[in-house]
């Protein structure tokens, strides 16, 4: 199995929410296209196909990201990414579990089915 680690000299952001232009069309904000802009323009590790594992450590000043290739039968039937499955979950505990999904300093979500 391959796997590959990649330091992403950058200091991290979080993908801000989708804005209302004026003519009532969203929109991604400018700054978190740049960054998501810059991370794919630096990347120079493989083309991964098939099911991986993703392992991301947010630093002050920069992100390290690794990713590894996973056997096929741990392919998933479950639909969607998964952090849309992990976000549903965060948001629908806020004020429940916790004062707020902030507060969630490690998270590790993973498909079965």
């Amino acid at each position: 199995m391959a796997s590959y680690t990649f330091t992403f000299q950058r200091k991290p952001k979080a993908k801000e929410r989708p804005r209302l232009g004026r003519k009532k069309r969203a929109f991604t904000p400018e700054t978190t296209l740049e960054w998501e802009r810059h991370l794919a323009e630096e990347w120079d590790g493989p083309f991964f196909e098939g099911p991986v594992s993703m392992e991301v450590q947010y630093h002050k000043d920069h992100v390290v990201i690794t990713i590894e290739d996973l056997p096929e039968e741990r392919r998933s039937r479950l639909r969607g990414d998964v952090d849309n499955y992990e976000k549903i979950v965060l948001d629908a505990l806020n004020g429940v579990a916790y004062e707020d999904d902030r507060q969630v300093v490690r998270l590790l979500g993973e498909k079965l089915w």
